[in-house]
Order: C-alpha cells, then structure tokens, then sequence
C-alpha cells in the first residue's frame, strides 16, 4: 500500500469540513481530501473504502497504529500494536458481483458501498436493509423474489459470501489476555479507528499553530508550510 500525499494545511481543511457530519459521510469527506470526489469515494466497497482510510493515516501518522482494549473476562488492559499496511490488504475492485443459492433461490448482489450504509443505517432491520440494498437478482426458480422480502437464512448465506469477497470490510482480531489467558475475537472498525486518530491529530496541529500564531503573529498558513520538526523546534524555543 503506497502512501497517500496529503500536507497538513489540506488535511486540517478536509478535516474541518468532516467533523460536522454524521458517518459515513463524515469519513468519506476526509478522506475527499486526498483529491478524490465524495461521490465516487461512497459507491467504493466498504473495505476498498477502508484500504484508502487506511493509506491516509498511513500518509499522516506512519505505518504503526497503536489500540488498547480490555479483556471481557477479567477487565484487565490490553495494548496492540498492528501495522497499517498489513491491515490494508489488496485493492477491491468496485464492479464485484457474485451468487449465492441456497434453498432453491438464487441471488445475484454487489458490494456494499458507504451510499448503502447511509441509506440503512437506522431503524431496527438496518443490517436487513443493508442486504437488500445490494441484492441485484433474486429468483426462486422463474419467480422473481423481492429484495426487501428475503428469507433469513438466504440472507444469511448472501451477507456471508460478501464477508468473503471484501474481507477488509470485516476486520476481527484474534486476542488473547496476558493476564487471564482468556482468548476472544474483536471487530475493529477501522473508519472510526481512523477518524478518531485525525481528530487527535488535528486538535494537536490547531494547538501549534495557537501556540506559534500566539508567540510570533504568523498566519496559519505559514505555520503549516513549516512543517511538524521545525513548529516544534520554534514552540520549544518560544516558550523557553
């Protein structure tokens, strides 16, 4: 996975009109920042989505990613260190359709995209309606099958056929406690994973520029032409 080229000033940008938004659109937009339109970005597979998410943080704070957990046993605190660029994998091609047949049905359906996640994000059927949303052709022998009408079990066998096929979409890490020995699985949502480490970051590079701004008079703009070894190099000297 190449990194993305982003500068601090673009970044702190995209970021600033991001943070308004509800997801998915709040990391879609983020991740616009790296040159990319909103509305090609949401109709990406959810896990090519996140392979890019992935590459920017890459781009803005390295390759290590750093997560702490507790233990569901015992409580105790667990810290994991994972690389970006093994999480990420292979690039997802967007126009995947596949089939899946179970109990005399047949169902042809894409991926789903973050415009899917937005339309099926509330109510109590979301992941039901989330499924439907990509079903392209359901059929029962010659008896065309409404999308939104499925049986469980054909759903099931559908929603487990796309964790195959977009495998970054559903990312679960095995742990272990080194406390207790307990042993469990934990999804990590990579895109809130992403966005709340550029939140940190933006607040930090908002931080050097008050600092600097504050001691110096320079605009914003200045201050993050510098870049991150020389702002801090001038903060510590400012306030010596």
């Amino acid at each position: 996975m190449q990194p993305l080229a982003i500068d601090d000033a673009t970044l702190l940008e995209a970021w600033d009109r991001a943070s308004p938004l509800a997801r998915p659109w709040r990391e879609l937009t983020l991740l616009a920042g790296a040159g990319e339109a909103v509305e090609i970005l949401a109709h990406l597979p959810v896990g090519e989505r996140d392979r890019r998410l992935l590459a920017l943080r890459r781009a803005v704070l390295g390759d290590r990613l750093e997560c702490e957990t507790s233990c569901p046993a015992c409580g105790a605190r667990l810290e994991l260190v994972l690389a970006a660029s093994t999480l990420a994998g292979e690039p997802i091609d967007a126009a995947v359709e596949s089939t899946v047949e179970h109990a005399g049905c047949r169902v042809r359906f894409r991926l789903p995209t973050s415009a899917d996640l937005a339309a099926s994000s509330a109510g109590p059927h979301a992941a039901q309606a989330l499924l439907a949303c990509c079903v392209l052709d359901a059929t029962r022998g010659d008896e065309r099958l409404a999308a939104d009408a499925l049986p469980p079990a054909l759903l099931d066998a559908v929603a487990a056929r796309m964790a195959e096929l977009d495998a970054h979409a559903y990312v679960r890490l095995a742990l272990e406690c080194a406390a207790c020995s307990h042993r469990w699985e934990a999804d990590l949502d990579v895109a809130g994973f992403v966005l709340a480490e550029i939140d940190a970051h933006a607040t930090s590079l908002l931080a050097e520029v008050h600092g600097l701004a504050s001691a110096y008079g320079w605009r914003e703009a200045d201050i993050l032409a510098l870049g991150p070894r020389r702002r801090r190099r001038y903060l510590e000297l400012a306030w010596a």
